[in-house]
């Protein structure tokens, strides 16, 4: 495709008076022109002072001393925590999760790697602790600037001469950063930028073919990371093909993302996967059912556009149909199971009693009952992000390119998801808001003459957050009570310090509500019978069993699990029936076999199981 071109448009129309860059004229009034920032110089300068601008805004608000993050973070640490202390490589084998057979995790040690490799450098300035300290703060910052700089891009390629403004303005929302604070340091804030990167690489206006190469390593990337984006990747790997089978000078960008996918993948897996393991399918990792289908789909685009210069197009068409159901047939064949998504051996009867109750998985009907300001936001990203899709892709020549549909499906796909899983919502806002930003700029260059002042002011208009709150605020809606499971009084069921007295006691297995158990492992040298993954869910229904027992059966079902000490934090709910051994603990009815140890103010409830005898 030709270069941007940076000369002066024709004259447009702005409030009804000719204008031109050269003479600008906005309802009788003299105005600036908006700053063209597509030259590559200019859009990473912006990106790194918007992105040093977001770090120091997250930097003030954040909080680390006495706190892990969330149940993820926690446990990540302690992954990181073991590879420092020597634990193998291939061995990411938690005995104290689940005891007595323990857990095997199925996180990508890439990302252990990477973290502990940050904090290894650290070390050779600081001391251990603060080395840490200083992982954790820094290590969700430093993503903040390529998944900035890849909307941006997106932006630019699909907009006019001021989508860099404005879609740097429509990422001043809050809500883009949430998996960018410090303390962040579990796998979302780098599969986003991963998504947006490999988004910016299949939109690429110039330079193709480097772009897909580099668009390929992103996806392997995210995707052995974590499988949250696989949708959107799939469809970014599809543009490429559909580009191909339209156009055969799309041939070399087709060749070079396929094989940098089908080479990543394959490398990737043997370096996070034990040998022991190569042979496994999984539904919930980058095991060889998937590594098999990304190599398949890989190879089978390169392939593809090695013959293009002499195939026709329906042709071309049809041999990328065989690579697609061969990859998904792959996928299949090694675990039929995974029709049913990454979570599709979680056992069935956990789902009531932990599943069905996580934040990040509930709809955006549910958040709206309970956040009605970040729900509405989110309404109208959705909404906005469609429909600036919808006009770029209709309403721009040349009609129906590529790139306009691709953002399009991107943007439907993240949309369907955002809605049934609150924590999908990151994609709906990363992908939204540059082709947001893309058609904005078009109307503005159409209806503004592409004047600052006017396109600024509709870009504010058009901002979903501002949008939320505005709306929430008239219409005098207030979020439930109680609805955030960090809000103070719960939060301090996971604060550093409400775990030392549990630390200080012997070694032992904890009974506790499962989402506890992330900190009692990172916290304390103690076992936990339950945590809040779905791999563990005999323990985490074993656990609930216990805490829901009718008062004479529970001591047996506690006993029966060798349980050192019951803990229990108030604030933090606990889905066990009136009248249940749970129930009356909390209500502060302790049984005779129980010994309570904990000091009356104390945040956390400890008991010990006393001995049999």
């Amino acid at each position: 495709m030709a270069k941007f071109n940076d000369s002066p448009r024709a004259p447009a129309r702005a409030g009804g008076v000719a204008t031109e860059y050269g003479s600008l004229k906005f309802m009788g009034l003299s105005l600036s022109p908006s700053p063209d920032l597509r030259p590559t110089r200019r859009l990473i300068i912006v990106a790194v002072v918007f992105g040093l601008l977001v770090c120091v805004v997250l930097a003030s608000r954040a909080n680390l001393t006495g706190h892990l993050g969330d149940t993820d973070d926690a446990t990540r640490l302690l992954l990181v925590r073991d590879l420092l202390a020597g634990r193998g490589w291939y061995d990411q084998w938690l005995g104290r999760m689940g005891p007595p057979l323990g857990t095997y995790m199925h996180w990508s040690r890439l990302l252990d790697g990477a973290l502990a490799g940050v904090e290894s450098v650290l070390r050779v300035f600081m001391a251990p602790a603060t080395a840490e300290l200083a992982m954790r703060f820094f290590w969700p910052l430093a993503w903040v600037f390529p998944a900035v700089g890849a909307a941006l891009i997106v932006g630019r390629n699909l907009g006019g001469r001021s989508a860099v403004m404005l879609t740097a303005i429509l990422l001043i929302n809050p809500i883009l950063y949430r998996q960018f604070m410090p303390g962040r340091i579990d796998h979302h804030n780098i599969q986003i930028a991963m998504t947006v990167i490999a988004l910016a690489c299949a939109v690429a206006r110039t330079k193709r073919a480097r772009w897909a190469a580099i668009g390929g390593v992103a996806t392997a990337l995210g995707l052995a990371i974590g499988l949250e984006a696989l949708a959107l990747q799939a469809m970014i790997g599809a543009s490429f093909g559909l580009a191909l089978a339209r156009d055969r000078d799309a041939a070399r960008p087709a060749a070079a993302y396929g094989l940098a996918l089908a080479g990543a993948s394959a490398a990737f897996f043997l370096i996070q996967t034990p040998p022991w393991r190569w042979s496994l399918s999984f539904c919930d990792a980058l095991a060889l059912n998937l590594t098999v289908a990304l190599v398949l789909a890989g190879l089978g685009l390169a392939a593809t556009a090695w013959i293009a210069a002499k195939a026709p197009g329906w042709a071309r068409l049809a041999l990328l149909g065989v690579v697609g159901v061969a990859a998904v047939g792959a996928y299949v064949a090694l675990h039929p199971a995974c029709l049913h998504g990454p979570f599709a051996e979680l056992d069935p009867a956990v789902r009531p009693i932990w599943f069905d109750h996580i934040l990040e998985t509930q709809p955006l009907d549910y958040i709206f009952k309970i956040d009605r300001a970040g729900a509405l936001t989110a309404g109208f990203m959705s909404v906005l992000g469609l429909a600036g899709a919808v006009y770029l892709m209709f309403r721009e020549r040349p009609w129906l390119s590529p790139g306009h549909v691709l953002v399009a499906g991107c943007v439907i796909v993240a949309v369907a998801v955002g809605f049934f899983a609150w924590r999908m919502q990151d994609y709906v806002f990363w992908v939204g808001t540059p082709v947001l930003g893309a058609a904005l700029s078009r109307l503005a260059a159409r209806r503004l003459g592409d004047l600052m002042v006017p396109s600024v002011v509709l870009a504010v208009i058009a901002s979903p957050e501002g949008l939320g709150l505005a709306t929430s605020t008239m219409m005098g809606l207030k979020d439930k009570p109680g609805h955030d499971i960090l809000a103070p009084a719960r939060a301090a069921c996971f604060a550093e310090r409400s775990y030392a007295e549990l630390a200080g006691l012997p070694k032992g297995v904890v009974l506790s509500e499962q989402d506890l158990g992330a900190f009692i492992l990172a916290l304390t040298p103690h076992a936990t019978i339950a945590a809040p993954y779905h791999r563990l869910s005999a323990s985490i229904l074993a656990a609930h069993n216990a805490f829901n027992a009718p008062p004479a059966l529970a001591e047996a079902r506690v006993r029966a699990l060798s349980v050192t000490y019951v803990v229990d934090c108030p604030p933090y709910p606990m889905y066990a029936d009136e009248g249940s051994f749970g129930a009356r603990l909390r209500a502060g009815q302790t049984p005779a076999w129980l010994e309570p140890l904990s000091t009356p103010k104390a945040t956390l409830r400890i008991y010990r199981v006393r001995p049999l005898g």
